[in-house]
């Protein structure tokens, strides 16, 4: 599991590094790998879903904060978290917008990683991988 979490950790850091130089040099890429030429060619639906899903996870902290005791998160989790909100907030926009069925795929992927990367940052998963 925990090989599984750093290649996607891996894989999304790459991912962030290009998108930035590719902002940075005019060109834009949509995940999963859309390259266009104009860095204003990003759907307003994927747009809505980050921007949602970034409030989510803000709002879920901040009432985690405020009413539960604090714990121990790793960032692998945050990830975790973040991700699975862009997944089932994603697909509130997708339906919103009346997008075609294999657009909610891209959903089902974000939904997948996020409880792998979850998963790989509990302390019992963790705790199988350490060397003796």
């Amino acid at each position: 599991m925990r090989i599984l979490a750093k290649l996607i950790v891996t894989l999304f850091t790459l991912f962030g590094i290009i998108l930035i130089v590719g902002f940075i040099f005019n060109f834009s890429i949509v995940f999963p790998f859309t390259v266009t030429n104009d860095i204003k060619d990003v759907p307003e639906y994927r747009l809505q879903a980050v921007r949602l899903a970034a409030a989510a996870t803000f709002a879920y902290f901040g009432l985690r904060y405020l009413f539960f005791t604090t714990t121990k998160l790793y960032p692998i989790q945050f990830l975790g978290v973040f991700l699975f909100f862009l997944a089932t907030i994603g697909s509130i926009v997708f339906y919103k917008y009346q997008l075609p069925l294999p657009e909610y795929a891209v959903s089902l992927f974000w939904l997948i990683t996020s409880v792998v990367l979850y998963q790989a940052g509990k302390p019992e998963f963790r705790s199988y991988f350490k060397r003796k």
